[in-house]
């Protein structure tokens, strides 16, 4: 019990930096060359209207006209400077997550955690059953068992990060296609195994989303700095 805390604690720890690996300097970049590139086209635009020395006054016009004014001068430069500002940080939490939880996957199965994961698929297999047990019955609708399966995990107050491993891996499972009729095999077993051959076959994940990411808005900085858009 004691090293299954421990192991937990290593888990948790290890998210969680990578967490913070990955999301602060990615922010701070997205942030810095967002900034540069909204301050450049602010530049440019009163650069163009009133000439070199000017420094963009809007002479009495709110910022909100002066910013539309922007945008109508340089729709396609505006628009391309708004989607990446916006779509950006989206795309780094939602990768970001996605690194997280394949990476902590491929360490589970390497640490063989799944001695970890199983006791917890079978406590909360064992309650649906008990709970809803024609479900469990032959010619059932499989597909509406994997979704109280699903509910059932999210729902447990098991660790979350077991839980969304759990739950990454029953998300490719597909019931329908599991051999379920052998009476020596129970449920739990056939489930246990296909989740195992899913994380298995879960590949080192890579941090090419995060320099791409990056990459994007270098690049739209530079196609902005240039007057390409």
């Amino acid at each position: 019990m004691k090293e299954n805390l421990q192991y937990t604690a290593k888990l948790a720890g290890s998210a969680f930096l990578t967490l913070l690996k990955i999301n602060i300097p990615g922010l701070l970049f997205i942030g810095t060359f967002s900034c540069a590139t909204f301050m450049t086209l602010l530049l440019q635009f009163a650069y163009d209207r009133d000439g070199v020395g000017s420094g963009g006054g809007a002479h009495g016009a709110s910022a909100i006209a002066y910013l539309l004014v922007i945008f109508l001068a340089r729709p396609l430069a505006s628009s391309v400077a708004l989607i990446t500002y916006f779509a950006s940080p989206f795309l780094l939490f939602w990768l970001g997550n996605k690194y997280i939880i394949t990476k902590l996957i491929n360490k589970v199965i390497n640490d063989k955690g799944e001695n970890i994961l199983f006791p917890l698929l079978d406590k909360v297999l064992n309650k649906l059953q008990e709970k809803q047990p024609a479900l469990f019955a032959k010619g059932s609708d499989k597909a509406l068992l994997k979704l109280k399966m699903i509910q059932e995990i999210k729902e447990s107050t098991e660790n979350k990060w077991f839980k969304r491993i759990i739950l990454f891996a029953l998300n490719k499972v597909h019931l329908s296609e599991l051999d379920l009729a052998d009476e020596n095999r129970s449920f739990n077993d056939v489930v246990k195994k296909s989740t195992l051959t899913v994380l298995k076959s879960i590949t080192e994940p890579s941090r090419s989303f995060f320099w791409i990411i990056c990459g994007a808005q270098v690049l739209v900085f530079l196609l902005i700095i240039l007057r390409v858009i």
